[in-house]
């Protein structure tokens, strides 16, 4: 079976991320026949990702999307070959467009052509929510005007919807792992014994100084030391890293440059929380089972509000209203003597979200799911 994920990327890095995830996932679980969460089994797949900047690509996959594509079973391809003889000829069984992308015309007419004979299974992979209205949306038929039928995806947090991409997160951030990636040995080997860490990766317009103040004057209250992995072009003042320069300042400020995504998987079950952005690295933070902040991809109609609110309420349902309280305050930037002396209840509480996702099962096994059920009925 050929699988052919399209991702056209509006702009950072979420759209490749989620994509990138996606293709190792489903070759992932091609290479080992056995989905080892859901007993899904995916054999003799081939997997198509088609890109239109490979530049970013390029950066979350160790530098070279294409070489390193292919050592995982993954053929990655600029968008412009998608209108190529060759891959006209050979369109996909299941044909995924991430985030509403507009596939190129020539494509869509050779997936009429190949519809006379068996039509593909065309997925529309929506962006991630937890808004309730996502039940009744998720795998809703699109008829569209060329006979085909689309249908939308959309991944979140109920059983009636998508999951959420789990891929090798548990091989990657084992506990068996004897040795830390290369990319983050030497940085691990400056941080001080005993300190809590926590991770970096926002968008510019997070109150990023005000917030990492705060922390250095309840962490020195309490006699912590915290060591602060800024992932790549992160916004702290030049003022604000002076202070943490400063001999006996509880912040220590570590800058990473741009790693491979296995290896930021990894930073984050090591550190004690995470601040993260967008959806892919947001959905990593969930299965790192640790409190995070989720500075959402801002929009002008506000939308980003909602969809955050919508994550937390569900996120703390069934929680006590002091942990509801004090863990909504931390997930929306408050100050951190507020919830600081409460962070091994957050963890907990991230630990048994965790097991919730694992429960729903996740993204790649649902879509397997959904196109062995679209083939039965055929």
């Amino acid at each position: 079976m050929r699988w052919d994920i399209f991702c056209q990327i509006v702009d950072n890095y979420g759209d490749a991320g989620v994509c990138w995830r996606l293709a190792r996932a489903l070759s992932r679980l091609s290479s080992s026949s056995v989905n080892t969460v859901s007993s899904v089994e995916c054999d003799d797949s081939r997997i198509r990702l088609f890109c239109d900047d490979l530049n970013v690509l390029n950066v979350i996959a160790h530098g070279d999307a294409v070489a390193h594509g292919a050592s995982l079973g993954i053929e990655v391809l600029p968008w412009s070959a998608a209108e190529s003889p060759a891959v006209l000829a050979s369109v996909g069984d299941v044909v995924i467009e991430a985030f509403a992308c507009h596939l190129p015309q020539p494509y869509i007419e050779a997936m009429v052509q190949k519809a006379s004979n068996q039509a593909p299974i065309w997925i529309n992979l929506e962006y991630l929510t937890a808004e309730t209205w996502a039940d009744d949306m998720h795998l809703m038929p699109s008829p569209q005007n060329n006979g085909l039928n689309k249908y939308f995806y959309f991944p979140g947090f109920t059983p009636k919807t998508g999951g959420v991409l789990l891929g090798d997160w548990h091989e990657v951030t084992s506990d068996k792992k004897t040795s830390p990636p290369n990319s983050l040995a030497l940085v691990l080997q400056s941080c001080r014994p005993a300190s809590k860490k926590i991770s970096v990766f926002n968008y510019k317009q997070a109150p990023l100084d005000a917030w990492l103040s705060s922390v250095n004057q309840t962490a020195f209250a309490h006699g912590d030391q915290v060591d602060v992995f800024l992932c790549a072009d992160q916004n702290v003042s030049a003022a604000t890293q002076k202070v943490f320069s400063l001999e006996g300042s509880a912040v220590k400020l570590i800058q990473l440059p741009f790693i491979p995504q296995e290896d930021y998987d990894y930073l984050l079950s090591i550190c004690d929380m995470n601040l993260v952005r967008g959806e892919d690295s947001f959905v990593r933070a969930q299965w790192a089972g640790k409190p995070f902040i989720w500075d959402i991809y801002p929009q002008s109609d506000l939308a980003h509000e909602i969809k955050l609110e919508a994550f937390l309420d569900r996120y703390f349902e069934g929680a006590s209203p002091e942990l509801r309280a004090f863990g909504m305050s931390a997930m929306k930037w408050a100050p951190a003597e507020g919830w600081w002396p409460h962070l091994n209840a957050l963890t907990q509480h991230s630990k048994d979200w965790a097991d919730k996702l694992v429960a729903l099962g996740h993204l790649e096994g649902k879509i397997l799911d959904f196109v062995k059920s679209q083939e039965i009925s055929r």
